[in-house]
């Protein structure tokens, strides 16, 4: 049991941290131009959201494993096989889990008036000190509001992960796959235990993010 309490914190903070890097920067582009296919990337980032889990874990096994080309460069080059590792437990929290944190900071860059943007560019302020010192302060609540949220979908994620890491005790089983099998074996203690983890942890990290989020649109009430 405490192999996958731990395994599943690694997976959900390195994911966690994998996603809020790529999730923010995106929609920092994504909300400031507009081009050609943008609607389409849109979709595609939103999707994750909208397909079954086992679907989603069956497109990544199509990506990363040694058929495809990517597992093929892999697998000859360096003789990894990514499929049924923590790592492929990684990229499945990490598809799952990357349109909440990109939607959230993408929905906070709106909140920064083109005002303030036009009035630190006055100022002599250059696009990348705008990025860092006035844009992501005035996002930060629903940026990390994001985060949370992708957190608490990582660390929940079970049907993708089955898929592409399979349930290999102390390597790739992590809490909701322990619990699905301890339900299945009839192991309820444990699998009450870790329910009630996931449920404390989860709960606490809405909880927050709520507070986070309303936060937010007291902000930009008070912006506009």
């Amino acid at each position: 049991m405490y192999e996958a309490i731990f395994l599943s914190l690694k997976v959900t903070g390195i994911s966690t941290l994998i996603t809020s890097f790529l999730g923010i920067i995106t929609a920092y582009i994504f909300s400031k131009h507009d081009f050609r296919g943008k609607s389409i990337l849109e979709t595609l980032f939103l999707m994750p959201i909208a397909l079954p889990p086992t679907v989603v874990g069956y497109l990544i096994m199509l990506g990363i494993g040694r058929k495809s080309m990517f597992g093929q460069i892999l697998y000859k080059n360096f003789g990894i096989n990514i499929l049924f590792t923590w790592q492929a437990a990684c990229i499945a929290a990490i598809v799952v889990s990357f349109p909440l944190i990109y939607q959230n900071a993408k929905n906070a860059f709106t909140y920064v008036g083109e005002d303030v943007k036009d009035a630190a560019r006055v100022d002599g302020a250059c696009e990348l000190k705008l990025f860092w010192f006035i844009i992501i302060p005035i996002a930060l609540n629903g940026i990390i509001g994001g985060v949370i949220l992708a957190f608490v979908r990582a660390l929940g994620e079970f049907g993708a992960t089955l898929i592409v890491a399979g349930n290999i005790p102390g390597q790739t089983q992590t809490i909701p796959l322990l619990i699905y099998f301890s339900i299945g074996s009839g192991d309820n203690r444990t699998a009450n235990i870790l329910v009630i983890l996931i449920m404390v942890i989860s709960m606490s990290l809405v909880l927050v993010t709520n507070k986070l989020l309303k936060r937010n649109e007291i902000t930009k009430e008070s912006s506009e």
